[in-house]
């Protein structure tokens, strides 16, 4: 069976890895497309309660959820 060909980074052009690495651009700077695939990639830090992961679920569309998300920050 013939292998693969490696999954290339469209920014840097360097290959993503598996697993997912961290790659830098030419002049040392971090990639940006690498950064944010391998942040996506990792588990949530804070464990979300099963309500409120069934109720974003829930959530029809993306305004409902930010409601929630304006009044969570409103002073007590």
């Amino acid at each position: 069976m013939p292998r693969s060909a490696p999954t290339l980074c469209i920014h840097c052009g360097q290959a993503a890895g598996d697993p997912t690495r961290f790659n830098r651009l030419q002049d040392g700077r971090a990639c940006p497309t690498c950064a944010d695939r391998l942040l996506a990639m990792l588990p949530p830090v804070l464990p979300a309660s099963k309500e409120a992961v069934a109720e974003l679920e829930g959530a029809e569309d993306e305004d409902e959820v930010e409601v929630e998300a304006d009044d969570y920050d409103r002073p007590a």
